[in-house]
């Protein structure tokens, strides 16, 4: 019975990686570094912005390797059999998509909104399925929780996911999302209200 929680802040700005991930996207390219665009509107050169997302791509890629380090201990420890894995992110990035850099950026576009999320339960033992209920952050809690055999406090309002991840059973009809000072959205999982 333990927890292990790792927080990275990358992939985020400054987009530094490694010369060894940036081989991969070596592109010529003679204009200015950028490797921390401004939150607003796009106003660099086609040249500037692909420059951009590969100092990006060489980040993901940086990250890439160190979740398959996690992957691999995993496999060397045999945890798959009584180990949960949670991976997720707080939020997207628009690198010039829409016009716009970064993630502060009104409408939410699904680029910043859609989040990459994927659930190991060594009790379900579900893999390679995508699952279409809607989800949260706010579940990660109560799914702990449940897994250890503890009840959610009375304050939380997520849900514990385990049969989400076993067999697609929804959690709930609505989420709401925003950023501090701008819109509160809420969505079905198809529309969005802002």
């Amino acid at each position: 019975r333990w927890l292990v929680q790792i927080e990275t802040f990358d992939p985020h700005e400054p987009f530094f990686s490694y010369d060894r991930h940036k081989v991969h996207y070596a592109k010529p390219y003679d204009g200015p570094e950028l490797d921390w665009p401004t939150y607003g509107r796009v106003t660099e050169s086609p040249e500037t912005v692909q420059h951009v997302r590969d100092q990006y791509s060489a980040l993901l890629s940086m990250c890439d390797v160190s979740l398959g380090r996690v992957l691999d201990m995993m496999d060397e420890l045999s945890l798959w059999d009584d180990t949960m894995l949670i991976v997720c992110t707080d939020h997207g990035f628009l690198l010039g998509e829409h016009g716009w850099w970064t993630k502060m950026v009104q409408p939410w576009y699904d680029e910043t909104i859609h989040t990459p999320l994927f659930i190991w339960d060594p009790r379900a033992k579900v893999r390679a399925k995508r699952r279409k209920s809607l989800v949260q952050t706010i579940d990660f809690g109560p799914t702990l929780l449940d897994y250890f055999g503890v009840a959610p406090t009375e304050r939380m309002e997520g849900r514990p996911l385990g049969q989400t991840i076993a067999s697609d059973t929804p959690v709930r009809e609505a989420g709401l999302f925003g950023a501090f000072g701008m819109h509160v959205n809420v969505t079905d999982g198809r529309y969005v209200y802002m």
